[in-house]
């Protein structure tokens, strides 16, 4: 398991980093997230491949201050997500 701590970062580079770290993941392998702005959410959706990752848990940590967590998973490309960070495997 990978762990990126973004709380006190220049985020660009850091997401160019998660992004070069994401790519050389196999199916299965875990990447964690720490984030203190809410947006790095959004910034993950457009840098990371489509339906290969779903989230296991996002939370906001427990430190008194604007914190989150985010835990990716990598999938196969064949393999069904169960909730993917950028949109419902479900179309309405």
């Amino acid at each position: 398991m990978t762990t990126f701590d973004l709380r006190d970062t220049i985020i660009p580079f850091s997401l160019l980093q998660i992004n070069n770290c994401f790519k050389r993941m196999k199916a299965g392998e875990i990447l964690d997230i720490l984030f203190c702005d809410k947006h790095i959410e959004d910034d993950l959706k457009r840098i990371l491949p489509r339906h290969q990752y779903e989230i296991i848990f996002p939370e906001n940590l427990k430190t008194g201050r604007n914190e989150f967590s985010i835990r990716l998973r990598r999938i196969d490309c064949g393999e069904a997500s169960i909730n993917p960070l950028n949109e419902s495997k479900e179309k309405k």
